[in-house]
């Protein structure tokens, strides 16, 4: 099966709802590095507390502007990578930073499969009602 990361056509969908649920965790968890990272690293305060702002603002963002088409999943995806290299001031965001980007992926691609499985489940269940008002 070829990976789909096209926008579900729902409008609350699962796929939506999962990668934004997702992407505001991940500023949360940015911010909560951040405050980690200034005690244990006082001469590179301000570098983390830019890439963890940033990209929590990026995150909080792209989890805005999901209902706008495919290329905000593209731009979710891509921000993975600072989340994942907190981990260079703060060694445990090597281990949450993955995670929560092999969350996100999963989000966006079983939400996607999700949502398609309820659109076709609405189909059948709309076909059968028409069918039994022209009876």
């Amino acid at each position: 099966m070829a990976l789909d990361i096209a926008p579900s056509a729902r409008a609350h969908g699962a796929q939506r709802m999962l990668s934004a649920t997702t992407l505001t965790v991940e500023a949360l968890v940015l911010f909560f590095a951040a405050l980690v990272a200034h005690q244990l690293l006082p001469e590179h305060r301000v570098g983390t507390w830019t890439l963890a702002l940033v990209t929590a603002v990026v995150l909080m963002g792209v989890a805005g502007l999901l209902s706008r088409g495919s290329w905000p999943y593209v731009v979710g995806a891509v921000a993975q990578i600072p989340v994942i290299l907190m981990g260079l001031f703060v060694p445990a965001m090597w281990v949450i930073g993955a995670a929560l980007a092999v969350l996100y992926v999963y989000g966006v691609v079983r939400g996607h499969r999700w949502d398609a499985e309820k659109d076709e489940v609405d189909r059948r269940v709309l076909a059968e009602r028409e069918r039994a008002e022209d009876r």
